[in-house]
């Protein structure tokens, strides 16, 4: 892991030389990637600047955490609310949606995510910075991600990495103990989990991303959350062009 953390790093660096860009934005969410993305970052040769973007939905404890991880990385942080934001934008665009819609909950979690993009970006375009995602293998597989929200980055250094191994790269990265222990949530309604949420734990997940045998009802809800979620994990499909249609 000390190898894939050299690694890392160079590739960040690299990889913001590519973009042209002079530094790096990272939203810090008081979960275990966010954290392991602001410390790999903080020891990068250019400036990185972290957001704590708390909605109505976040809870004091994430963002203590949030602060918390800023610190021990001895990462820049400002704390900007989203919650206006979002009210605003529910009050003004109230037509555009389907009060008996199912999942409300996810509705109003998915914009919120899509705020916080928003928000990056907007830093990011005003500071000549690249956006770091903070997205696992195990988000990737399942789509346990917001399509345009958090899956909404530039670069995305831990989307070849399994949940364990974010655990291994955060205990060499000294990330406070804290968030070692702390269950793992997206933050998109009170007292919610991923794990409650999928159905499914990381540890299956894992063991599934390793190429080994999980329980039926595992297999069942990866196979379930993969189905539904394909079309995150693609550009959006384009027609072929008049001459290629004429040459046919």
């Amino acid at each position: 892991m000390q190898n894939y953390l050299n690694y890392l790093l160079q590739w960040l660096e690299q990889q913001r030389l590519d973009y042209g860009a002079a530094g790096y934005v990272v939203g810090i969410s008081g979960g275990i990637d966010s954290a392991v993305v602001a410390h790999l970052l903080t020891r990068c040769a250019a400036p990185v600047q972290g957001l704590i973007l708390p909605s109505e939905t976040t809870s004091e404890q994430d963002i203590a955490d949030a602060y918390l991880v800023a610190e021990s990385a001895g990462c820049p942080v400002l704390e900007v609310p989203i919650i206006d934001t979002y009210r605003t934008f529910m009050q003004t665009m109230q037509p555009l949606f389907n009060a008996q819609a199912a999942r409300q909950n996810v509705i109003a979690g998915n914009l919120q995510a899509r705020l916080r993009m928003i928000s990056l970006y907007a830093y990011a375009q005003s500071h000549q910075a690249i956006v770091v995602g903070t997205d696992n293998a195990a988000e990737w597989l399942t789509g346990y991600f917001t399509k345009f929200g958090d899956g909404g980055v530039d670069i995305a250094p831990l989307l070849r990495l399994r949940k364990e191994q974010v655990y291994e790269l955060a205990a060499l990265l000294n990330v406070p103990s804290e968030l070692l222990v702390k269950s793992p949530s997206a933050g998109l309604w009170q007292g919610q989990t991923d794990e409650d949420e999928m159905g499914v734990s990381y540890r299956d997940i894992d063991a599934f991303l390793r190429g080994e045998n999980v329980s039926p009802q595992a297999l069942t809800q990866i196979e379930f959350w993969h189905r539904r979620s394909h079309h995150k994990r693609r550009l959006p499909p384009v027609p072929q062009s008049v001459e290629e249609i004429t040459a046919a």
